[in-house]
């Protein structure tokens, strides 16, 4: 199934979303637990998902976001679309990445060219210091994985790169390099999850006008 077939029909359970895109993006500086807003850019591909998930006839059962700012602003220009109303859930909160944070993703391999990019390419299997795994954030989503009732209707969450892929990773049961490369997103995509059996069947991206 591709994206084109979403709201059409189609048994949809679970769409992830990523927040639209800030500063700390655009500059390659890491961010987690950061309070970073939406840049003009990151609220520009939000609207542009809005009018995509609206034009498909989108409206999920629930609507959960992380309680940081540029999900949380991502999450209510989806939903002023669908006419949903936003639920904050704290353990959507970003993968937190410890002494990383803020830092540029240049200034760190200039650091420790070879401890960086092993800890880059482990996508998350490794924490940065002070930081937590991919491991981690997935046992902090547990309740949430849990408690998702795909019986109901559609099920739309706004997140983040770190602990979307967590997601992903529990619901699949992959936490291979391999998988978790490809549960990466960019910020103006939503992918579509069926729960039982979990699986990947489908993505829109907004793209540019």
């Amino acid at each position: 199934m591709n994206h084109a077939d979403f709201g059409r029909g189609i048994e949809v359970s679970l769409l992830i979303a990523r927040h639209g895109q800030t500063d700390w993006n655009l500059e390659q500086r890491w961010q987690s637990v950061s309070d970073i807003p939406l840049n003009a850019e990151g609220q520009n591909q939000a609207a542009r998902l809005a009018a995509l998930l609206e034009a498909r006839g989108c409206v999920p059962h629930r609507l959960i976001s992380s309680p940081l700012s540029r999900a949380q602003k991502t999450a209510q220009i989806l939903g002023e679309a669908m006419g949903c109303e936003v639920e904050t859930n704290p353990t959507l909160i970003e993968l937190d990445l410890g002494q990383f944070e803020g830092r540029l993703e240049s200034e760190l391999r200039a650091e420790d060219p070879a401890g960086y990019d092993a800890w880059r390419e482990s996508c998350y299997l490794l924490a940065a210091p002070g930081g937590e795994t991919i491991h981690d954030v997935a046992s902090r989503i547990a309740g949430l994985i849990a408690d998702l009732d795909d019986q109901e209707g559609d099920i739309l969450i706004v997140g983040h790169q770190g602990v979307n892929m967590a997601i992903k990773a529990r619901l699949s049961d992959c936490f291979t390099q391999e998988c978790l490369t490809s549960f990466r997103q960019s910020n103006d995509e939503i992918e579509v999850w069926q729960l039982d059996p979990a699986k990947r069947i489908g993505h829109i991206k907004a793209g540019n006008d």
